[in-house]
């Protein structure tokens, strides 16, 4: 069983409660707490050897990438992060300079984005190094922007340029929460997610949660410099790794024709670069446009954890 057959598996034997408005399937799960308060909730779990690898990376690094990693999520439903507690797993004699080190990144991107840590738990053992976040978020009047809206005819578009993150962005990326909270607030976007697992598997989550298709226009794919540089290496295209290669969140939306045109002429995202990369169908799947307007279907990947 994969890893999104084991979810979907859990998410439909899961009972849920009245103040839950969200459970399993999206960025976050969101809770009523009052009559007009949302609660955001996320966590993720990195393991040595998996999410990153502690002998060619400096734990600060990896410190920084699992608070970085939920704010992301939160990101993605365009609300704001508050706090966290955070679970660590220290292998059997691990130094203190190693721990400092380790909370030097926690706390450098926890105080850039305001977040407070006010818990969690530690252990040690004879496994890897493990820390898992879990990471509180309220919407400030905001509605939470979900995978499952995403309607035919909307524009898709997303941030920043893609692939290759393997080569030093995976553990540098910056959460584009700025950027989020600009596009909630003045913008409607109908269906957003953080391309976490790749492009095409992340737009998937998005066309199954809203019961939709896409066509992307190949020559529209953004590619990053270090997605061109890993095709040289890997002998896979440039526009595989664009379409393939996870970790980049940046973030990924559905929207109007009208709403998408608002945002590719604004200037209220700064420099971050915006791109329209295709167009959501009626018809199931992913389909790829070439330049000469041939059509194909291409099959959703990304990174799986089972």
């Amino acid at each position: 069983m994969g890893e999104f057959a084991l979810i979907e598996w859990i998410r439909k034997h899961q009972k849920r409660r009245r103040d839950v408005v969200l459970g399993i399937g999206d960025d976050c799960a969101v809770i009523n707490v009052s009559s007009d308060k949302l609660c955001l909730i996320t966590t993720d779990m990195l393991v040595d050897g998996t999410h990153f690898d502690l002998k060619k990376c400096a734990i600060r690094d990896v410190g920084r990438k699992a608070i970085a990693c939920s704010i992301s999520d939160i990101a993605a439903m365009g609300c704001q992060p508050t706090v966290a507690v955070i679970s660590i797993c220290f292998p059997e004699h691990t130094t203190k300079k190693f721990v400092r080190e380790l909370y030097a990144g926690i706390w450098h991107i926890s105080d850039k984005y305001a977040i407070e840590i006010v818990g969690g738990d530690i252990i040690s053992g004879r496994g890897p190094f493990c820390i898992n976040v879990t990471m509180l978020g309220k919407d400030n009047e905001l509605k939470p922007i979900l995978r499952s809206g995403a309607r035919v005819g909307d524009k898709i578009l997303v941030t920043g340029k893609l692939g290759g993150s393997i080569l030093g962005k995976h553990l540098s990326f910056e959460p584009r929460l700025k950027e989020a909270l600009v596009l909630n607030k003045n913008f409607t976007i109908h269906a957003m997610i953080d391309i976490s697992d790749g492009l095409s598997a992340d737009l998937n989550h998005i066309l199954e949660e809203s019961g939709v298709g896409a066509v992307l226009d190949e020559d529209q794919i953004p590619i990053s410099p270090a997605a061109v540089k890993l095709s040289k290496k890997t002998g896979y295209t440039p526009l595989y790794h664009a379409l393939s290669d996870g970790e980049d969140y940046e973030l990924l939306m559905t929207l109007s024709k009208v709403q998408a045109k608002r945002i590719l002429s604004s200037d209220l995202l700064n420099d971050v670069k915006v791109s329209c990369i295709g167009e959501i169908v009626k018809s199931n799947g992913i389909w790829m446009k070439s330049s000469g307007g041939n059509i194909r279907p291409i099959k959703p990947h990304g990174y799986e954890h089972l």
